[in-house]
């Protein structure tokens, strides 16, 4: 230890200063040098720019050479070819100010059609549910016209109902059927001409292809033809009970002209009807058309 402190105190203040203050300077200064020789900065010209802007060094370093543009032909330019060259530059920024501005004025008038047809989708899509509303609504208005027009005409003697109802185009007659009880329906059906009382109860036994009834029976009125989306239908057994309201020899009449057409139909409707109603509709059939009536039997067995 005492070594150490005898040889620190026999450096002298000018050894101090160039270990501690000089020789890290010079260190720095070098290896900045090298930095910026290496990044291509012009050392030189930044020197004496700053001896040149000191109030007393000033005077005697002069300022440093601006780099002359050279044009294409090698030749520094005039001062009329710098102010043209200047000229040429500001012009292309102001062009491409104007690409710029023109890019998004065409943006915005995107932006604003897009606003645009939301807005029109949006007050159409708000049309479209007020309509469906008022379809809905409309719908079931017509559903009770359709009843009580059904029951007026079951409240009508079925002699003068039948040819009114006849006189309606199928999908009409079906829809009026539709919408009565069994008893009724079939009390009507009973004063029909049979081939129309069976295109009738084909009919309403048939799933009816159609959305609307409304639509199906103005479509048939038309002579068009509709899109299938839902379904209405009566049921076997109700079909059966109709025929059985109705006497026996006109329900064999119409099952007699329904088997020409549809022979399934009539399966289906007999095997709809009770035992009591269904020996005397087959009892009628036999006086009618023993051949048939006996095919229908054995059909029925099966």
């Amino acid at each position: 230890m005492a070594d150490t402190s005898i040889e620190g105190a026999s450096y002298s203040a000018l050894e101090r200063f160039l270990i501690w203050f000089v020789i890290p300077f010079v260190f720095t200064a070098v290896l900045l040098f090298v930095l910026l020789s290496i990044f291509d900065y012009d050392i030189k010209s930044s020197i004496q720019k700053v001896l040149h802007n000191t109030p007393v060094i000033g005077a005697i370093v002069p300022a440093p050479k601006e780099k002359a543009v050279v044009t294409s032909d090698g030749k520094a330019p005039t001062s009329e070819q710098s102010i043209k060259i200047k000229d040429e530059e500001i012009t292309k920024l102001n062009a491409r100010i104007a690409e710029l501005q023109t890019a998004l004025q065409k943006a915005d008038s995107t932006t604003e059609q897009k606003d645009t047809s939301l807005k029109d989708a949006q007050a159409k899509l708000t049309d479209l549910e007020e309509k469906l509303k008022s379809k809905t609504q409309t719908e079931e208005e017509y559903n009770n016209q359709i009843t009580q027009l059904a029951n007026m005409y079951a409240k009508m003697n079925p002699s003068k109902a039948a040819p009114i109802i006849e006189a309606l185009t199928p999908k009409e007659m079906v829809l009026v059927f539709s919408m009565m009880k069994a008893d009724s329906r079939g009390a009507i059906l009973e004063k029909m001409t049979p081939a129309k009382a069976a295109e009738a109860s084909i009919g309403v036994k048939d799933v009816v292809p159609v959305r609307d009834k409304e639509i199906a029976a103005l479509q048939e009125r038309l002579a068009t033809n509709g899109a299938t989306k839902t379904v209405t239908f009566v049921s076997k057994t109700d079909l059966g009970q109709t025929f059985a309201n109705m006497t026996p020899k006109s329900a064999s009449n119409v099952l007699l002209e329904m088997n020409k057409s549809n022979p399934d139909k009539v399966l289906a409707i007999l095997s709809g009807m009770d035992n009591a109603s269904r020996s005397k509709v087959m009892s009628s059939l036999s006086d009618a058309n023993k051949e048939i009536a006996a095919s229908i039997s054995a059909k029925l067995v099966q």
